[in-house]
């Protein structure tokens, strides 16, 4: 392990402050049940993000405020963190996502310049030089190895995919090397929950194909790292996908998988699964609570700071578009205050 657990104390006692500052779930339902998007904004405006709410010019400019949070997370962060080589693990996931824009903007000849996230442990102007040049010396040597093949990747679909094995995999290697178990854990969580859902897609998208194409497939969009093998699925592609959920009726997070199958065969939409996913995610985050030192509870306030700013997200993308609000409510994923 990085250090010991109590380099963490006075972090700690600044994020267990900030999480009585979260919206619980009362705040989050009078949002969904606002009557429009200004009215959602103006109750925001009664909370801690005031501020920002009085400078929008738009309802549709909300992202603005989204992002605005999330660059004030990382900088406190970067004051608060003892360990920064070990938190910034998890701010990883801007630059990777940077890079996936960046790379396809370079395919593609697009300015993406306004998309980027300003959360990252990289800056994005920094990223984009890299992107121009071919460049990626500076990152660590797997996300670089992954950057440089999907620069050159003959498909541009493949981008995401090469990216994201490398991050996960870089994470799970980092984590189990310094012996932080339980981020390990919720690693090998989400790779095992994001693989179901691939296969779900592979599934289902290629119903009457070959199944050595429908393995082939599976083999591109399979992230190793978590504890069901490549081989658990490919011997699985063939199946209904109500028999593949059947195998995990006597796992945890079976109810997930079942519920998020029925739903997906019902509606043809992935919303049920991912929900579902994200709130096992999250039930397992919330023993972070338990834990007193280390950074642990640092990792559970930045899960729980993300999971709010989504849930914002999706009420202003109903609002706006018009949706009821048993729809919206029906996204929405359990809070953690």
């Amino acid at each position: 392990m990085i250090g010991k657990r109590t380099d963490y104390a006075h972090a700690v006692t600044r994020v267990r402050a900030l999480e009585t500052r979260l919206l619980d779930k009362a705040r989050i339902d009078r949002l969904a049940e606002a009557e429009d998007a200004a009215a959602v904004l103006k109750i925001l405006g009664e909370s801690d993000y005031g501020a920002e709410v009085s400078r929008l010019d738009s309802v549709h400019d909300y992202e603005d405020i989204l992002r605005q949070e999330m660059v004030a997370v990382r900088e406190l962060f970067q004051k608060i963190s003892p360990h920064p080589q070990l938190t910034d693990l998890f701010f990883l996931k801007y630059d990777i996502l940077n890079l996936k824009i960046l790379i396809k903007g370079k395919r593609l000849q697009q300015q993406v310049d306004d998309i980027l996230v300003y959360a990252g442990t990289i800056a994005p102007s920094k990223l984009a030089a890299m992107v121009a040049e071919g460049r990626y010396s500076e990152l660590p040597p797997e996300i670089a190895r992954a950057a440089e093949e999907a620069d050159e990747a003959a498909d541009p679909q493949l981008v995401d995919t090469i990216l994201d094995k490398a991050h996960y995999s870089y994470l799970s290697s980092y984590l189990s090397q310094h012996r932080q178990e339980f981020l390990r854990e919720l690693i090998t969580l989400k790779v095992d929950l994001t693989n179901i859902k691939s296969f779900i897609r592979v599934r289902a998208a290629a119903v009457g194909e070959d199944p050595r194409a429908r393995g082939e497939l599976m083999e591109k969009v399979f992230i190793p790292g978590g504890k069901l093998d490549l081989d658990f699925f490919l011997t699985q592609i063939d199946e209904p996908l109500p028999a593949f959920g059947d195998r995990f009726a006597r796992d945890p997070w079976g109810p997930v998988v079942a519920e998020g199958i029925a739903s997906f065969e019902q509606e043809g939409s992935l919303t049920t699964y991912e929900k579902l996913a994200d709130d096992y995610l999250g039930s397992y985050i919330k023993k972070a609570g338990l834990i007193s030192f280390g950074p642990e509870p640092l990792i559970a306030y930045l899960w729980a700071k993300e999971n709010e700013l989504q849930l914002i997200r999706i009420i202003m993308v109903g609002k706006i578009n018009g949706l009821s609000t048993p729809d919206i409510k029906k996204r929405l994923r359990d809070v953690y205050a």
